[in-house]
């Protein structure tokens, strides 16, 4: 069975529970407004910040070296190995033959990931808002199989997940990958 007849079948198995994943907790919201220019912003206030990725090399996909796992997430098993999100970063792999000595094997890069699910040697994550099925059959060139652009709605580049005052994007700053909480100086936005 070639790699192309295994993503169709499984597709649509992982392409659903990524999407009831990801719809059950809506973190942007469904709803567009368009931002408020806040006339008499506050000096200083609770807000949203976006991150931004300016370098367009951070946003391949690939397998690079094992990283410290800073906000691990969910997991997977499979077989010895434990594969565990780092949200927004993308997954680490981990050798668990021994449980008692884990051995840290690679990261596989995917900016924005916030979900997975395993089936045979293909991984379903997403990369931002598109659907990405990864074959993972050789954990040392991780390749993207197919991708399924827009499929969600994980990050709004253009307004934050809540409402009140937050800075505005900067489009020369670079792709808004996400959005923090910070304190905020005069911000000139507010949703």
């Amino acid at each position: 069975m070639n790699i192309d007849q295994r993503l169709k079948k499984p597709l649509w198995l992982a392409f659903s529970l990524l999407a009831i994943a990801a719809s059950s907790c809506d973190p942007f919201g469904t709803k567009q407004r368009e931002p408020q220019p806040s006339n008499d912003p506050p000096a200083e206030v609770d807000g949203w910040a976006p991150v931004y990725n300016n370098d367009p090399g951070a946003s391949a996909i690939k397998a690079v070296d094992p990283k410290l796992i800073e906000n691990g997430g969910k997991i997977y098993i499979k077989g010895d190995t434990l594969y565990q999100l780092e949200a927004g970063k993308g997954i680490h792999v981990i050798l668990v033959k021994q449980p008692a000595n884990p051995q840290k094997l690679k990261f596989i890069n995917v900016l924005g990931a916030q979900e997975m699910a395993i089936k045979d040697n293909i991984l379903y994550t997403n990369n931002l808002n598109d659907l990405v099925v990864l074959d993972i059959s050789n954990i040392n060139d991780v390749k993207v199989a197919d991708r399924i652009t827009s499929v969600f709605h994980m990050v709004d580049g253009n307004q934050p997940p809540g409402s009140g005052y937050y800075e505005c994007v900067e489009a020369s700053k670079g792709q808004v990958v996400g959005w923090e909480t910070k304190t905020l100086k005069y911000p000139k936005c507010r949703k």
